[in-house]
């Protein structure tokens, strides 16, 4: 009789391995099924022990063990996945069974006997030529770890070479993109000429397209392409010889919910395992990804290009002190643009009228009573009136109220949002087609795409959009505009003067002719390496502002986070200055200082990047395991977020 510990693959409340009994001997790293909660899932075995040597364990459990109903002949998932994964989890403070289960694609575990049906043919070991490959410190080959910074067209280029490369050498290559949007673009670049070998495969399709490309993937034995989500590395193909990390800035890459995995992460971690030629490409790369070539030691594909490509005209509009949201000479370059029926896109960072409104009396930022949070101010659907709306939590209200501070009817809106710019181009263009493209005006891709496409139908229109507007723009308009450039700094953000540069690339990527930008920084760093088109200066400035603060890529920043009561947060507060002192942690309370009646209240740890890391990833690196134990032994009214995005 064996004693069997399972991670159950099935997203739920266990945070600990489940164990089960049976009399089979069954190698770790089988899948099994499971009785569960009277259901029967799947599930991952990480050890087996004989009875006679788990006694004592037994004795002390408070239930009956059950029994395991069924072991599947084999696994379909390469075990360095599972590693990978697994591996994962511990970096991101995650139960083993949330990460794995965010990693393999539901239609997989769903149809596991199904897909393990189909035969492989592409059994080559998994290996990289030694060509692609580097040398450790220790003279082991190691495989080769790149950064490609270039325009789209450029990479597109480079991929195709690669591709055909890599088929001469009878390797296969897997492209990961961080949304549909992006695999399409690619798909249609890169699969001309190889259809046969080429698939596009994403959670958006129907489980039986899936399943049917997933059967050509593992039977086929020609080398293919695969350009896919992270997720579909679970796919069982073992001559997988170069992993390209692609649009690496997006940060649809990080998971909002638990377990917080930052994809990229996985994606070099499973690369390295497999022992697969890695690459991170996008036209501007992470800041951090930029610096590791000095702290990881990764070489470029090509030299790095900081130029920007734009054969069409930069102005910077000087803002009046007077406000208006679009000034006399955007207006004229609208009109002229439209009337030679050409199309224009206005970007505006927020939704709504204005993202912020302020008491005139007393200057109180009105906010929501329930989490604290800038009311933002909007137009009803119909038009007819105005309403106040937290974007956090969803509170709405009439759009007559009063200071909660003092009483006054005197509110201001400030902020330019898409229904102020939209309510401002129908007042002066009449004639003109606009159309509008945020969270609220499309609440699905199905309807993103039809705005885009009756916007793209109609020459002369304009367009009115936040960044969900890059996602679906497929053909470029000939005069863009940033209604609001200082908007942008809004945000606190350590990473938003990237953030910006990225935008204004997505707008510039978006345009042929003239690009305005309205503001009253015309001197703003960000806008003269923009003007100037060369944003190498800009970058190496900003990394050295983050040595001297000791922000990453230079120190992890690992984000503990409690919501509670008043009486909670005094306690929180003793218990992760105690619990974590040895580290330094800088306490503070959220952005949003109230969030569903409960107070937030952040601690930031700050540590060496190779006290926090994984060798495959960064040389020399380990996981401080005495901060693992304290972090992971937290309650659950603590949430715990390593590289977060933001410190709010």
């Amino acid at each position: 009789m064996k004693i069997v510990t399972v991670i159950p693959l099935k997203k739920g409340a266990w945070k600990e391995d489940l164990t089960y009994f049976t009399a089979q001997d069954i190698p770790n790293g089988s899948i099994v099924v499971i009785p569960l909660r009277n259901k029967k899932i799947l599930g991952l075995v990480v050890s087996s022990e004989d009875v006679a040597l788990a006694k004592s364990n037994i004795k002390g459990l408070s239930f009956n063990l059950k029994k395991i109903s069924e072991v599947k002949e084999r696994s379909i998932f390469l075990k360095k996945y599972l590693d990978s994964a697994i591996e994962t989890s511990k970096y991101f403070i995650s139960g083993k069974n949330d990460g794995i289960t965010s990693l393999i694609p539901t239609v997989l575990r769903e149809n596991y006997d199904k897909i393990a049906k189909f035969k492989n043919t592409n059994l080559t070991p998994l290996s990289a030529p030694l060509s692609l490959a580097r040398r450790g410190v220790g003279g082991e080959v190691k495989p080769e770890k790149l950064i490609f910074q270039a325009p789209l067209e450029d990479r597109i280029s480079a991929y195709k070479t690669l591709i055909r490369g890599s088929f001469a050498l009878k390797k296969s290559v897997f492209i990961v993109l961080p949304t549909e949007y992006d695999i399409r673009i690619f798909e249609e670049s890169l699969s001309k000429g190889i259809e046969k070998f080429a698939f596009a495969i994403y959670g958006g399709s129907s489980s039986k397209k899936i399943i049917k490309k997933i059967e050509q993937i593992i039977t086929l034995a020609h080398p293919v392409l695969i350009l896919g989500t992270a997720p579909f590395l679970s796919i069982p193909r073992y001559d997988i010889g170069t992993v390209i990390a692609e649009h690496e800035s997006s940060n649809a890459y990080k998971m909002i919910a638990k377990p917080h995995f930052d994809l990229r992460f996985f994606i070099e971690l499973f690369a390295a395992k497999i022992n697969a030629k890695f690459i991170l490409g996008d036209s501007l790369l992470r800041y951090e990804s930029i610096a590791r070539q000095e702290t990881d030691g990764l070489n470029p594909m090509h030299p790095l290009s900081f130029r920007i490509n734009f054969d069409g005209e930069i102005e910077i509009l000087n803002k009046e002190k007077k406000f208006k949201i679009l000034e006399d000479k955007s207006l004229e370059e609208i009109k002229n643009t439209t009337t030679k029926k050409k199309n224009v896109f206005i970007f505006s960072l927020r939704k709504g009228l204005a993202t912020m409104t302020i008491c005139k009396d007393c200057g109180e930022i009105v906010d929501c009573e329930k989490c604290g949070s800038p009311l933002v101010l909007y137009s009803s659907h119909q038009g007819k009136k105005r309403i106040f709306v937290c974007n956090r939590c969803e509170t709405d209200l009439n759009g007559e109220i009063v200071c909660a501070a003092c009483g006054s009817w005197n509110l201001v809106p400030l902020g330019i949002g898409t229904d102020t710019v939209y309510e401002s181009i129908k007042e002066n263009f009449t004639k003109v087609e606009v159309f509008k493209l945020d969270k609220d005006s499309a609440k699905t891709a199905k309807g993103a795409e039809k705005i885009i496409r009756e916007f793209e139908e109609n020459p002369g229109s304009i367009l009115i959009g936040t960044e969900m507007a890059f996602f679906y723009l497929k053909n470029k308009v000939s005069l863009s505009i940033i209604a609001s450039f200082d908007s942008l700094w809004n945000i606190p953000n350590f990473k938003m003067s990237e953030k910006i540069i990225q935008i204004m690339l997505s707008v510039i990527g978006s345009t042929t002719e003239k690009l305005i930008i309205q503001t009253k920084k015309e001197n703003d760093p960000a806008i003269m390496a923009i003007k100037m088109e060369n944003l190498l200066s800009f970058v190496r400035e900003e990394l050295e502002d983050r040595r001297n603060l000791d922000y990453p890529p230079f120190k992890r920043f690992i984000k503990i986070t409690h919501l509670g009561d008043k009486e909670q947060t005094i306690k929180a507060k003793k218990v992760l200055e105690e619990t974590f002192k040895e580290y330094s942690p800088e306490i503070f309370s959220g952005f949003i200082a109230r969030l569903k009646g409960k107070y937030a209240t952040n601690a930031l740890i700050k540590i060496d990047p190779k006290k926090w890391s994984l060798p495959e990833i960064s040389a020399g690196s380990s996981i401080d395991e005495n901060l693992l134990q304290k972090l992971a032994a937290l309650p659950p009214n603590f949430d715990v977020f390593v590289d977060p995005e933001d410190l709010l």
